[in-house]
This record gives structure tokens, C-alpha cells and sequence, in this order.
């Protein structure tokens, strides 16, 4: 009796694992990613990406960790430095976020419905490219591609209006060896997030942070409109590109006028200070402010006397002044496209 029952048991496992659907086709996998985008917002505005990734999983991708850290920079009439650190765990049943900036992780349920129909969904393949070594099927629809190798993407493109985003495989290790260390996140305090049933609507829709999310939510907003590209007006594409820049725009309406009042009291603080020290502790919160607009080097200042003296006083009076001056368009402007005109 005994004998039956662990093999009515064993019997049950191997039918349990046969029917648990597999995300990929291999075991194990280390995949490494290089990030890129790029997107002409305005005349006057561009924004480029730049930054690596990796996806790594175990137990046929029951257990996998999807890592991407990855600079976003606007240039131009309006410079920023957005930058991006994301690590997401899929394990069995649950979704594990980590957010960096308050040191949590967030669990929340996978999505019910087959993650390879997901990954495809909407998409015709229409041929094979050969990516890190590997020869992988294409998928694509409009403004976007996928290249995809036993279930894994070694290519993900987005494209549209000129703006593009590319996650491509730059190294592929289908014998990598789980080890604990593998597939594990930081030692943040996890927190389970809850769903909750309402009737209560709201036009207000909160934009995706990042680039890449942004082009994915404008080619669905696309589709839902029924947008083909080519037939759009300048007026249709002018709203779709101010969207993709709708959270650079912002931050710097909010920026910009905190920049104006630190200059202000810098200048103030200046006029008084004795040495070159006392200078510097001065532009100190100007600095912190440029460092999340731009990646030029801050300079300190050396000398505080005579003709050195007059030129950085000089220098900040113009800058004020400039600045100033466009105050009230800064703040009467609703998009990027009339931030960017504010600031030519």
C-alpha cells in the first residue's frame, strides 16, 4: 500500500511538471543586454540613452531577475539627467519591484495569461537575424520588433515619430550555473501590494517615468485611436511627441525657477564673501542644482580678488538677468514644445 501510494505520488510530479508552463526553452540563461534610444523632442530639445542590462533565470525561467541601469540626458535649449536603476525578480507566481530611491521592494501577482503569448501578442514573424551568436525568429508590428531565441528576446526595438528605444543581447550564456547569489535582490523590507475594486473613474492617466515605457504607452495609445504614422497631421504628431517629454517638462518648470532663486542668493552671498572659500561654500547649492541638469564639469572658483572677482559677479548678474526675463513664459507654458521656445 505503501509502495502504491509514493508511486501515485511520484506519478502526480511528473504530471504536475509537465503541465507547468515553461517561460523558456533552455534551463538557464545569463543574457546581457546593451540600452540606446534617442528622440529629437523639439527643434531645440533631444534626448539620448545610454546603459546596459541583463536577464538572468533558472528552472526553465520559473525563477528569473531582469536588472537595467541606464542614463537618460536631455540636451539642447533644456538639459537633464534622468538616471534609471531597475531590478524586477519573477518568481513562480510573483513579482517582486525594487525602488531604489525609498528602499522598498513591492510583491504583487504576475499577470494571469502565458507569458510567451504576451510577449508576441499582435506581432507577425517575418524573418531571423542572427544576434550574440544565435539565430533568433523576428516579430514585428507596427513600431516595434522583437528577435526571439527559445523564448528569450535578445532584441526588443520601439520606434515612432523618430523617437526609438533597443534592448539588444550583446552576450548570451545558456550554461550559466544557479547559485544562490543568482536570482536574489537587495535586502530591502518587501511590501505586498493590494488591488482593490472601485467604480470610481478619472481622466487623469499618470505617464510612465522612463523613456522606454513612454514610447510603449504612445504606440497604444496609437492603436487605440486607430494612428497609423504616415497619415498623422503635424498637430497629431506635435501631441504625441509632447507626451513623450511631458515628464521632462516637468521637472524643469519646477527646476528652473528653483535655479533662479539659488542663483539669487549665491549673488547675494558673493558680494560679501572675503576669499575664495567663502565663494565657494556660496555657488555650493548652484552646483547641486546644475549637477541634475547636466554632466559639465562644475568649475570652483580659484581666486576671489580684482578682475577674477568682477567676472564671476558679472557672470551670475547676466545669467540672472536672462533667466529672469523668461520667468513668466516658463511659467505659463503647458507643454515642452513652449518650454522649449521660453528658453531659445
Amino acid at each position: 500500500m505503501v509502495k502504491n501510494l509514493f508511486l501515485f505520488a511520484s506519478l502526480l510530479s511528473i504530471l504536475s511538471a509537465s503541465t507547468t508552463q515553461k517561460k523558456f526553452d533552455v534551463e538557464t540563461a545569463l543574457v546581457l543586454f546593451d540600452i540606446s534610444g534617442f528622440a529629437k523632442l523639439t527643434d531645440d530639445v533631444n534626448i539620448s540613452i545610454k546603459g546596459e542590462g541583463q536577464l538572468r533565470f533558472k528552472e526553465w525561467g520559473a525563477v528569473a531577475l531582469i536588472e537595467e541601469d541606464y542614463e537618460e540626458v536631455t540636451s539642447g535649449v533644456l538639459n537633464d539627467i534622468h538616471k534609471v536603476q531597475l531590478c524586477e525578480k519573477l518568481e513562480n507566481r510573483e513579482r517582486f519591484d525594487v525602488d531604489f530611491d525609498t528602499k522598498k521592494i513591492l510583491e504583487r501577482p504576475m499577470p494571469k495569461g502565458n507569458s510567451r503569448d504576451n510577449i508576441l501578442k499582435g506581432l507577425q514573424k517575418t524573418g531571423q537575424e542572427t544576434i550574440a551568436g544565435y539565430t533568433c525568429d523576428v516579430w514585428e508590428a507596427e513600431g516595434v520588433k522583437k528577435c526571439i531565441y527559445k523564448g528569450i528576446p535578445l532584441l526588443v526595438e520601439h520606434y515612432v515619430l523618430g523617437a526609438y528605444y533597443q534592448k539588444k543581447a550583446t552576450a548570451v550564456n545558456l550554461d550559466m550555473k544557479p547559485t544562490p547569489s543568482n536570482c536574489q535582490l537587495p535586502n530591502f523590507p518587501v511590501e505586498k501590494f493590494s488591488l482593490f475594486k472601485t467604480n470610481i473613474k478619472t481622466k487623469i492617466v499618470k505617464l510612465p517615468n522612463e523613456f522606454s515605457e513612454l514610447i510603449r504607452h504612445i504606440l497604444k495609445e496609437m492603436q487605440k485611436d486607430q494612428w497609423i504614422e504616415d497619415d498623422l497631421t503635424v498637430q497629431q504628431k506635435r501631441i504625441l511627441l509632447d507626451m513623450l517629454g511631458e515628464n521632462i517638462f516637468q521637472k524643469q518648470k519646477k527646476l528652473l525657477p528653483e535655479v533662479l532663486e539659488s542663483m539669487k542668493k549665491a549673488r547675494v552671498c558673493l558680494q560679501q564673501a572675503e576669499d575664495e572659500k567663502k565663494a565657494n561654500v556660496c555657488i555650493l547649492p548652484v552646483i547641486v542644482l546644475k549637477a541634475a541638469l547636466t554632466k559639465d564639469k562644475q568649475n570652483i572658483i580659484e581666486k576671489w580678488s580684482g578682475k577674477e572677482k568682477t567676472k564671476v559677479l558679472d557672470q551670475f548678474d547676466e545669467n540672472i538677468f536672462l533667466l529672469e526675463s523668461k520667468m513668466k513664459c516658463i511659467r505659463s507654458s503647458l507643454n515642452i514644445s513652449d518650454l522649449s521656445r521660453c528658453m531659445k
